[in-house]
């Protein structure tokens, strides 16, 4: 499991046990922000674009953005911008004594919420040192006089601070609704389970943002993708392509296809020390309108009962 897919596996058992069983998962690290939509399942896509390259594997449905504690903050002559590039850990933000630009984390540094008193001194060439709140103070200070040339503007440090939040904001809230609302679930009945590194600073704003009235942290948020993987179950999948028209001789020819499928899934759980009792086999097809190129995924007992 890779870390965004470790943490979809720990937002959803650990929210389940609390109670909840309708979950926006919201993953924010240094460099991006994970969102995700669980409702009793693992949501997967079986077709998915990536860096311009179309890919057909199953895989879990995570939607990325480019906005993270490290998201480098800053004036392009006419507006505000935040990311898509980051500071990554190093440089790392200008807090962090490495000479890095101002990011997201800065802002709610100067803003004050991040408090340098509750940090170890762990930062500076030499690891040794608190976060630095007064070159973040300075670098705020240039930033508002080269708004206020550029635009003619007064707008202090902490105005331009707010100003990037909610920019930072405004970009993970409409992530969550290409994943929920975007597809018809209505995410006020959700809650929203933040874990990742500065999830727990913005996780109030975004669910604001969305109208939701519940966030649940967990006492493992910060690790909660290394959690995910010691809770996750062992999976295989397994996939054969058929071309038949779906019709009641169809039937028959799918059971026993899949049938085998499922034997071989099943030896290979066994031989990774899978009790055989232990193994749920769920059965899938892949049915789409003649004439067109996008599946349907459906199971199997469905079409079965079909007449």
């Amino acid at each position: 499991l890779s870390g965004p897919a470790g943490g979809i596996v720990g937002m959803a058992r650990t929210s389940e046990r609390a109670g909840f069983d309708r979950v926006i998962g919201f993953d924010m690290g240094g460099t991006s922000t994970d969102v995700s939509h669980f409702a009793g399942q693992f949501e997967r896509v079986f077709d998915a674009q990536i860096a311009g390259v179309r890919l057909r594997a199953p895989m879990l449905g995570i939607h990325t953005v480019a906005a993270g504690g490290g998201s480098i903050v800053r004036f392009d002559s006419t507006r505000l911008r935040v990311g898509p590039e980051s500071a990554g850990a190093d440089p790392g933000p200008a807090c962090y004594r490495r000479g890095g630009p101002l990011t997201v984390t800065d802002c709610n540094v100067l803003l004050g919420k991040i408090q340098p008193d509750f940090f170890p001194h762990v930062f500076g060439p030499n690891a040794d040192q608190s976060l630095d709140v007064q070159s973040v103070n300075e670098r705020f200070a240039t930033l508002a006089s080269e708004v206020q040339r550029a635009t003619g503007e007064h707008r202090t440090p902490e105005v331009i601070a707010e100003g990037c939040i909610e920019i930072t904001v405004a970009n993970m809230a409409n992530a969550i609704k290409q994943i929920s609302v975007q597809r018809g679930h209505d995410v006020t009945h959700y809650v929203l389970t933040t874990f990742g590194g500065a999830g727990g600073q913005h996780a109030c704003r975004v669910a604001d943002a969305l109208g939701m009235s519940r966030v649940y942290i967990h006492p493992y948020a910060g690790v909660l993708s290394a959690y995910g993987m010691g809770l996750a179950d062992r999976t295989v999948m397994r996939e054969r392509a058929i071309e038949l028209s779906l019709d009641e001789a169809a039937t028959p020819q799918l059971a026993l296809a899949l049938a085998d499928i499922g034997n071989v899934a099943s030896a290979e759980l066994i031989q990774q020390g899978v009790a055989p009792e232990h193994i749920d086999l769920v059965r899938q097809v892949h049915l789409r309108y003649a004439g067109t190129d996008t599946a349907l995924l459906v199971k199997f007992d469905s079409v079965a009962s079909m007449r």
